[in-house]
């Protein structure tokens, strides 16, 4: 079947449903998809989600499409693709209901032909609920993925019907091993060939497809010298399928790649031989000011940025990923771990989808998995995160196995996993609690009395933090017994791969208890990334670090701030308005890197510099905490206002060496020993540059500085391409800098920029802040750290975007982008 566009040219009403005489009477505004209708709603304090969706609200939208159906289709088959909707979608079509879907994440696919007309408009409608609380993450909705037709021959292959393996892999030959199902709609016999080319390679079989039937056919093609994918070369091939028969000619085109994965408890993960430790990232679905709104150029610049920082996996947090991720990864090169759910009977939200679990779950694995399982960057499947159920509570094991076993059905080709945390509960029995693999509070004795002796003591806070980490990692044992492994065996035998979720200080203890256990930190820590990542590298049969997380999301607002006191504690692991993004990421909002991100990199040994960073004097000798995923509150900036001048104000620098000397307007202020790739030192503020130098073996292996920041003097605009294709889909992303006379970049917060554009769309206006009361959709945002991002979208014809871009006191600055 051939693609068809769907994506421009729609129509959305945003609102409540009315009674079924009346219509939907809610105004209706042109729009192109991909579309997230929440992202410019006004965020407040009392949205039904709270600080879990970004104080973002949820709403109802109806999507119409009214399009004409070429003459020539006639005799064809025709599906609706959509790659996702946000959630509980409804398609009717010429007043025909399709069908409704309720999962947010999974692809969907519908058959037209019997509710298409031939010849006339058609009206295509589209409902999608996202109803709060529902998520623990910011979710989007709407039509926020792509939509396409595919069209095809009465006798066809449908787009998830076609399944490409390589069982066998060697530098010198491959076999590529094509499975088919073909489709035949009409009600005579189809008789025929079906043919496919891989590398200028053919292979050819007969045959006969059934009336209104289907019919499997498999083949196998031998490459000589093939190019290998992995992904430090992620080479990829066109394979061509094309059924002749005398219906017509159907055809599909893929993009694959050709490798070998090996997995075990002894060796690790080996790809095309090559031993492979994962340095992954854990990402949500966003893209950040442009909401969950999956534009192809959105998901590749993603991972473009992660693969620059060195990330060679991530892991889709915790659905599904676009259909334009995946063929990102394939062409960049990035390991993906795909999961289907964050619930399963358990719900974690009122409204989430352990509503629809039970009923939904095989269908919606079997989209993810049908969907994704040609894509060469997908080399593992996870059946779940963090669920309860995996303790063994509501048939957890069993259901454990149910799902891991038929993800192996519709792919024997890739081990399965499923992320277990130390949050599993045991199924309560009579006479027995249910069982928890850490220590509860004690609530004992008179309380009002704890508290008291509690906020005497002047280290109080930070025992409390201290307390609460270790509990939210834990190591599973209760007074010398291992309740972790005896509740989490069956389902951990269950599955190919286990995913420990912060348990790195389980890694060596279970290599022992499980030679055979192949281990994978599906989610760790930032600020104990160091013995997480060293955890790894001393034991073979772990596989892989995935961070949490790699790039900043919005929702789960204020997860990684600093705490300093117990005022920032008091709405608990989430922030209080106006949080907006979890603050977790090693990238922030827009894509800039945050200090971790310099730290991962070098500790990856993939950068032999060294980076400086600055506390702000006010928190001088102040120590911050957090809840494992902050980071110290550091930021690459020697401006400070003039009240700190001659106070002492912290600093810190990371590299791989011996100690770092730190040099103030020339005049050296002493060396600092290397712990755990950071120096740390203390000096007073003066305005000027500071400098770091490392050394190492006695001689000066990397250098770098910091400048006090003048006034800002004009706003920078930088393009990260200056022309981009004229289709309506694709973004050019600019970047907002405020510069001084000399170029330093001023590192303000409060400086508010306004863009107008012509010739294309302001698709987003956003910057990294993470904790701001500000709304996306207004042309406006405040600088942070002297930095904005603006998202410009292509016309459907070609011409040229001009960007204007103003602020009070400032001249204007002025851009243009080609569109061709």
């Amino acid at each position: 079947m051939k693609k068809v566009p769907f994506n421009l040219g729609w129509e959305r009403a945003v609102g409540g449903s009315q009674p079924f005489w009346i219509g939907n009477t809610n105004p209706k505004t042109p729009v192109n998809l991909p579309d997230d209708f929440i992202i410019n709603m006004p965020r407040t304090p009392d949205a039904a989600g709270g600080a879990s969706t970004g104080f973002f609200p949820g709403e109802r939208a109806t999507y119409t499409k009214n399009f004409d159906v070429p003459e020539d289709w006639s005799g064809k088959s025709v599906l609706l693709d959509i790659d996702g909707a946000y959630m509980s979608a409804e398609v009717t079509l010429n007043g025909e209901a399709l069908g409704v879907h309720p999962y947010g994440y999974t692809p969907w696919q519908l058959d037209l032909d019997n509710s298409i007309i031939h010849g006339e408009p058609n009206e295509l409608e589209i409902v999608t609920r996202c109803v709060q609380p529902n998520s623990r993450w910011y979710s989007g909705g709407g039509l926020y993925r792509e939509v396409n037709l595919w069209v095809g021959a009465a006798c066809h292959i449908r787009p998830w019907d076609i399944f490409v393996t390589t069982p066998e892999v060697t530098a010198n030959r491959a076999v590529v091993r094509v499975s088919a199902t073909l489709t035949n709609v009409s009600k005579t016999e189809a008789q025929g060939n079906f043919t496919v080319t891989v590398c200028g390679q053919t292979a050819s079989k007969p045959a006969t497809v059934p009336a209104s039937g289907t019919l499997d056919v498999e083949l196998d093609i031998e490459l000589l010298n093939p190019k290998l994918w992995s992904a430090e070369e992620p080479n990829l091939h066109e394979m061509t399928a094309v059924l002749k028969t005398d219906m017509g000619e159907d055809s599909m085109s893929l993009q694959i790649g050709i490798r070998k994965i090996e997995i075990d408890a002894k060796n690790g993960m080996r790809v095309n031989g090559k031993q492979v430790k994962l340095l992954g990232g854990c990402i949500h679905h966003d893209n950040t000011l442009l909401g969950a709104a999956a534009f192809p150029r959105a998901e590749e610049r993603k991972i473009e940025l992660l693969k620059t920082e060195g990330y060679n996996a991530v892991r889709c947090a915790h659905n599904p990923p676009s259909a334009a991720l995946l063929n990102a990864c394939d062409r960049i090169g990035m390991y993906v771990m795909d999961e289907t759910f964050d619930c399963w009977r358990v719900g974690k939200n009122d409204q989430d989808y352990h509503l629809y679990f039970e009923d939904w779950w095989r269908r919606d694995t079997a989209a993810m998995v049908r969907r994704d399982r040609n894509h060469p960057s997908v080399f593992c499947w996870s059946v779940g995160n963090e669920l309860a159920e995996t303790g063994g509570m509501c048939g957890g094991h069993e259901l454990t196995k149910m799902q891991a076993d038929y993800v192996r059905e519709l792919d024997p080709s890739r081990p399965v996993t499923v992320a277990i945390h130390s949050m599993i509960k045991s199924k309560r029995e009579k006479d027995k609690p249910a069982r928890m693999p850490f220590k509860r509070p004690d609530t004992s004795g008179d309380q009002a009395e704890r508290m008291k002796q509690m906020m005497a003591d002047p280290n109080m806070f930070e025992k409390v933090m201290e307390g609460i980490t270790t509990n939210n990692m834990g190591n599973g044992f209760i007074d010398g017994v291992d309740v972790w492994a005896e509740l989490s065996g069956a389902s951990a035998a269950a599955v190919d791969i286990v995913g420990y979720n912060y348990f790195y200080n389980r890694y060596a203890l279970d290599r022992e208890q499980y030679p055979n256990r192949v281990i994978c930190g599906t989610e760790t820590h930032s600020f104990t990334t160091y013995d997480y990542y060293n955890a790894m590298m001393e034991n073979p049969n772990v596989i892989g670090d995935f961070v949490w997380t790699a790039y900043d999301n919005l929702g789960e607002a204020g997860a990684g701030r600093v705490l300093r006191d117990f005022g920032d504690m008091s709405t608990g692991m989430l922030g209080a308005w106006p949080w907006l993004s979890c603050y977790q990421g090693d990238l922030d909002l827009d894509g800039n890197r945050r200090p971790q991100s310099y730290y991962r990199k070098i500790m990856w040994g993939k950068d032999s510099g060294i980076h400086l960073f600055t506390q702000h004097p006010k928190n001088t000798g102040k120590k911050g905490s957090g809840l494992g995923w902050q980071w110290n509150d550091v930021s690459k900036s020697w401006t400070w206002s003039k009240e700190y001048e001659g106070k002492d104000i912290d600093v810190e620098a990371y590299a791989d060496c011996d100690e770092v000397e730190f040099i103030l307007n020339g005049e050296s202020m002493g060396r600092a020993k290397i712990e755990r790739l950071t120096a740390r030192f203390t000096l007073p503020y003066r305005f000027g540059t500071l400098k770091a130098v490392a050394w190492k073996d006695s001689v000066a292996v990397a250098e770098t500085e910091l400048t006090t920041a003048g006034a800002p003097a004009r706003i920078e605009l930088t393009a990260d391409r200056s022309v981009i294709s004229a289709d309506g889909m694709d973004l050019c992303y600019v970047t907002a800098r405020l510069a001084d006379a000399n170029d330093v970049t001023v590192p303000a917060d409060d400086i508010e920029l306004t863009a107008e554009v012509s010739g294309g769309v302001l698709a987003g206006f956003g910057s990294g802040n993470p904790c701001t009361d500000e709304n996306y959709g207004t042309g406006k945002r405040r600088v942070w750290n002297g930095l904005a991002l603006i998202v410009l979208r292509a016309p459907e014809k070609s011409g040229s975007i001009a960007l204007k871009v103003s602020a009070s006191g400032l001249p204007d600055a002025e851009l243009t982008v080609e569109c061709k």
